[in-house]
């Protein structure tokens, strides 16, 4: 159905028109959602205090810090950040999207966005901590929701998990794979002083939402229709 070689050439093409804006989306995207901690982190050790104004950097620190704060900051932005970058991702595929589809989950059925990337999140801790290799298992389960939720934030928990389930059933270890052979591009980008990471960031999300596009395409084209449909 696909293979490494053919998303990932796909997404360089796709890089080669667009890369910039990709990588602000990332960027942007990974300060502001789960991922934000790393990216914080990358920043601050590679840009000198004098350049980062002090202001912007007691923010970032904030949020960083594993508070109260910065769980709840997590629930209701960061898990709708990731989804508005999902749809950005999406629609980079045909068209040069406006950097301010990162910010699309707020539109819509925003609580709704918020509580079912909730509940994905905490299934998938929750297996982590019954057990570990079933937690990864579900994380890829799991995967698809941010895309669906970002083609349709009206659905409903039960459809997003089912959707999703039905997606990467059989898919699991060629996602698991696919992620593997990203590794060394991330080793390269940390070697390169820790901010190389940032400019690697595109091509997997590219990557990713190419596989989105072609798993959805594998769900019975009825089923998909009638939930689309009563959304």
């Amino acid at each position: 159905m696909w293979n490494r070689q053919q998303v990932k050439e796909q997404a360089k093409q796709i890089m080669k028109r667009n890369f910039w804006k990709m990588f602000v989306v990332a960027l942007i995207a990974g300060i502001l959602s789960g991922d934000y901690v790393t990216v914080i982190q990358a920043v601050q050790d590679f840009v000198p205090d004098v350049v980062l104004p002090s202001m912007f950097s007691s923010i970032l620190s904030f949020l960083s810090m594993g508070s109260i704060v910065g769980y709840l900051f997590s629930i209701f932005i960061g898990n709708v950040i990731v989804v508005g970058k999902s749809r950005y991702f999406i629609k980079n595929h045909d068209v040069n999207p406006e950097l301010g589809e990162i910010f699309s989950g707020f539109k819509g059925n925003y609580l709704n966005v918020v509580k079912i990337m909730f509940l994905m999140n905490l299934k998938i801790l929750l297996w982590l901590f019954l057990f570990i290799v079933p937690g990864f298992i579900k994380a890829y389960e799991y995967s698809m929701i941010p895309y669906l939720l970002a083609e349709n934030p009206n659905l409903s928990a039960d459809e997003a998990f089912s959707l999703s389930k039905q997606m990467t059933t059989g898919q699991k270890m060629d996602l698991f794979v696919l992620d593997l052979s990203f590794l060394g591009w991330i080793i390269l980008g940390l070697i390169c002083c820790g901010i190389g990471i940032l400019f690697v960031l595109p091509y997997p999300e590219a990557t990713n939402a190419e596989v989105y596009l072609i798993l959805k395409e594998s769900v019975k084209k009825d089923e998909y229709a009638t939930v689309i449909q009563s959304n």
